[in-house]
């Protein structure tokens, strides 16, 4: 196992690690930063957690930003419908998401987590006109990364999984999980692709489903977490990570529990 894949793990006898989803989502007391931006990701570092989740996509240019939705207009409450994919970097770039936040580059974020040693979480979206071009352009960018620096590439797709394994082999991947009528079969699909990780949505999160999980060795981390009596459970049964919207309050929780 590698320095970087050990930093994604739990430490023995420790608690499980915080990463904070696209940022944070939730500050006490006051509003939060617009999610998956830079400010954001800072906000994550102050408050804690251990590592950053976040979400890439190309825009029109060919750039991968750090972007959850494939369009604007959540993010700008409506004021941008426009799709980052219709979008040159030059346009989205002066998107206003609030505060001054911008969509950043997934290079941004990725100079910034170096800087912070922060592990980075980074899930390859589906939801794109060009699911291999995506792939083959996060490829290039990674192609010279730092082993010696913590980062996992996660997606739902378990095809964009399997070309990311052949083009950047040296990089952990991991299987997101969510509860529909497949996720049995989806799960089964883990061992086939070669990954590291498996990341579960919260609901899906029993204990003999993450045994059987971790007596085959996966990481398991689950998403997306935000109550500490849930926190505290799922600390319990021995997962590696939890994502959530409130790095800072879990923090306290499953460090100091009652």
């Amino acid at each position: 196992m590698t320095p970087a894949e050990i930093r994604l793990r739990r430490p023995a006898g420790g608690p499980p690690r915080l990463l904070g989803h696209r940022g944070v989502r939730s500050v006490d007391g006051s509003e939060a930063p617009p999610e998956n931006t830079l400010p954001a990701f800072e906000e994550a570092a102050r408050q804690g957690a251990d590592g950053i989740e976040l979400d890439v996509r190309l825009c029109r240019s060919g750039e991968i930003v750090v972007l959850h939705d494939p369009d604007l207009g959540r993010s700008t409450r409506g004021e941008d419908p426009r799709h980052a994919s219709d979008l040159p970097w030059a346009e989205l770039r002066q998107v206003d998401l609030g505060g001054g936040a911008r969509v950043p580059l997934l290079s941004e974020v990725l100079s910034f987590a170096r800087s912070r040693s922060l592990p980075v979480n980074v899930e390859v979206k589906r939801d794109v006109p060009d699911r291999m071009a995506l792939v083959r352009a996060t490829a290039r960018l990674l192609r010279s990364w730092d082993p010696r620096h913590a980062l996992l590439l996660s997606s739902f797709d378990p095809p964009m999984l399997a070309a990311l394994g052949l083009l950047l082999p040296y990089i952990p991947r991991a299987l997101l999980v969510a509860r529909d009528h497949h996720h049995e079969g989806v799960l089964r699909v883990a061992p086939v692709l070669g990954v590291m990780a498996v990341h579960l949505e919260r609901t899906l999160s029993t204990p003999d489903r993450l045994r059987a999980l971790q007596r085959r060795g996966f990481l398991v981390n689950i998403w997306t977490v935000n109550h500490v009596d849930e926190a505290r459970d799922l600390a319990s049964l021995g997962v590696d990570g939890l994502i959530t919207d409130r790095p800072g309050c879990l923090r306290a929780a499953i460090t100091h529990p009652p």
